[in-house]
């Protein structure tokens, strides 16, 4: 039997409708360049936008390594991308203004709940199960989607959530699985990961030697889940056949 269970967020948990996605990535381009010419920093708008697109691409390339950066350092990442000297020439009332307008438009434009995600929390918390979240943070970082599942009413269900941003590691790298294994105490052999994406979900949780069930069917040789589900409501049914739970 099990004794704890883990999520991922993204595809998982929430899912982004790409209008909103869309309208969030205009927003961190509006919000930034206007911060920007605050400061008294006119760059062109086009400059603006094609920072954060060259930033993305780099950070998916630190993802690849297994590892990642700091909230602030998405927002240093950026800024080099529109003047390596930029990050050099600013002042304190100068990084709260360019870290809230890179790193907080999802607040605005917020991602949508999966169906059944509280009552799936919910009804594991009623068997006594610990849950932990462990996600790979995009351009919003992981104090910004603690509020976001805060809003959501899912944070409560939460015993810890881990997010790459913050311990620097990144999945599907073996040890992000690992740190949240010993924050709840407990074995690879004794947890259970659901998320949907093939490589970083199914390969990372199983080679750091946990159950996995995979929501969705996306397919990649190699990353086989123990079970796989269409939709969150059927996971107690998985986690039963596996005969994790009663």
């Amino acid at each position: 039997m099990i004794r704890a269970i883990y999520f991922d967020l993204w595809g998982t948990l929430i899912y982004d409708d790409p209008d909103i996605g869309e309208q969030r990535r205009l927003l961190r381009v509006q919000n930034a360049h206007e911060a920007l010419a605050r400061l008294g920093l006119n760059h062109d708008r086009a400059d603006v936008e094609a920072g954060f697109i060259v930033a993305a691409l780099e950070l998916q390339k630190i993802h690849a390594g297994e590892v990642d950066i700091s909230a602030r350092g998405r927002t240093v990442l950026f800024l080099r991308h529109v003047d390596e000297d930029l990050p050099d020439r600013l002042d304190d009332d100068g990084w709260r203004l360019l870290d809230d307008a890179v790193l907080s438009p999802a607040l605005d434009y917020r991602p949508v709940i999966m169906p059944a995600a509280q009552q799936t929390l919910a009804s594991i918390k009623k068997r006594g199960l610990p849950i932990g979240l462990i996600s790979n943070a995009g351009a919003t970082p992981g104090f910004i989607l603690r509020e976001i599942l805060e809003g959501f009413g899912l944070l409560r269900y939460l015993d810890i959530t881990v997010f790459s941003d913050e311990v620097e590691l990144a999945k599907p790298s073996q040890a992000i699985f690992e740190n949240a294994l010993d924050e709840l105490g407990v074995t690879a052999a004794e947890a259970a990961f659901v998320g949907d994406e093939p490589v970083l979900d199914v390969f990372g949780s199983r080679r750091a030697g946990l159950w996995t069930v995979q929501i969705g069917d996306k397919p990649v040789d190699g990353a086989r889940p123990h079970a796989r589900i269409d939709a969150l409501d059927q996971l107690d049914a998985a986690l039963r056949q596996l005969h994790l739970i009663d």
